[in-house]
């Protein structure tokens, strides 16, 4: 370090007494050792620099610009790059490089919302580790979309177009992951003109979510439910610390089940998309029902004092003869 700075103050005299072959000089030998330790804001500035002092240097400016992107490059997190490799590989390396400088790293804990539906969000989140949960809100009814995890992109419905969120976005596990703020497209104008449509069009190819809604309200109406009273053992999978609790049974099918309980309105909306344990029995019918089933949250409904109707989707299938006598019950 002490070495660098005897030799920009050396870069300083050279300049005063308009030495500007040895300027030219050091300055190129400096930008190349900063590359090389990964202090690029430090490289890119002394690039600036030796377009000030001689402009038709253009051997050392040209070759300085090659060594500051290679070394950009190598750089780069590998875990990050691993995942994003479909992407990466539709850029070129000043894409590359514009794409990956211009993110910001963020960590998240289990629980939190990332964005909620309605309000402004100007990021576009690339998720290299962990869980998201997606879902929509219409009226009081919270609908499970999908569960997104590395290699997936989220906030994209906005930070191309200027509207609020179409859905929420909360995390299902501890998560890591890149972000852009909306402002670098303006940057990439001039640095990387091509970058932003191709960001765009990378994008364009996940599923809608109106497609996301849609293929719901299919699954909802391929198997008949039936109405079925009792109590249920409800148990978050994955949370060894909480106890069972209770639920009423509200209706049945051999895709899933409807069960009603009280909870508040910043925890149903944590619930969505997480995993269940339901077990209930019914001794009154002959032979006996007994159901121990795991599936997952798909949809909320709020109801009255602070109870909610909660849709859940079973990992597999009912034994259609449960079914078949559960509507002999009705």
């Amino acid at each position: 370090m002490e070495d660098v700075v005897s030799q920009e103050k050396l870069l300083e005299k050279h300049i005063k007494e308009n030495k500007k072959a040895l300027a030219v000089k050091l300055l190129f030998d400096l930008i190349v050792r900063h590359a090389r330790a990964n202090h690029f804001s430090k490289a890119d500035a002394l690039r600036e620099k030796l377009f000030e002092i001689d402009p038709m240097a253009l051997h050392e400016i040209v070759k300085s610009a090659e060594i500051i992107e290679s070394a950009k490059i190598a750089a780069i997190d590998q875990v990050h790059r691993h995942v994003w490799s479909d992407l990466y590989d539709k850029l070129t390396k000043e894409e590359t490089v514009a794409l990956y400088y211009g993110t910001k790293t963020a960590g998240y804990e289990a629980g939190q919302i990332i964005f909620r539906q309605g309000e402004v969000n100007s990021n576009l989140y690339f998720i290299n580790a962990g869980e998201i949960k997606m879902f929509y809100h219409k009226d009081k009814h919270g609908i499970f979309l999908k569960t997104l995890g590395p290699g997936y992109i989220a906030g994209d419905d906005t930070f191309f177009t200027n509207s609020t969120c179409t859905t929420t976005i909360t995390t299902h596990s501890a998560v890591k992951l890149n972000f852009l703020e909306k402002a670098i497209l303006q940057n990439w104008r001039s640095e990387a003109p091509n970058l932003a449509n191709k960001l765009r069009d990378y994008c364009a190819q996940r599923e809608s979510i109106q497609a996301l809604l849609q293929k719901k309200e299919l699954e909802r109406r391929v198997h008949p439910r039936y109405a079925l009273s009792g109590d249920a053992v409800i148990r978050i999978m994955g949370s060894p610390g909480i106890k069972g609790f209770k639920g009423d049974l509200s209706d049945i099918s051999a895709n899933g089940i409807s069960v009603i309980m009280n909870t508040s309105a910043k925890s149903a909306d944590l619930l969505l998309g997480c995993r269940l344990n339901i077990k209930f029995r019914r001794p009154d019918a002959r032979p006996e029902i007994r159901i121990d089933q795991n599936g997952r949250i798909v949809g909320i409904h709020s109801q009255m004092f602070n109870e909610y109707l909660t849709n859940v989707k079973w990992d597999e299938p009912l034994d259609k003869g449960i079914i078949e006598r559960i509507k002999l019950m009705g």
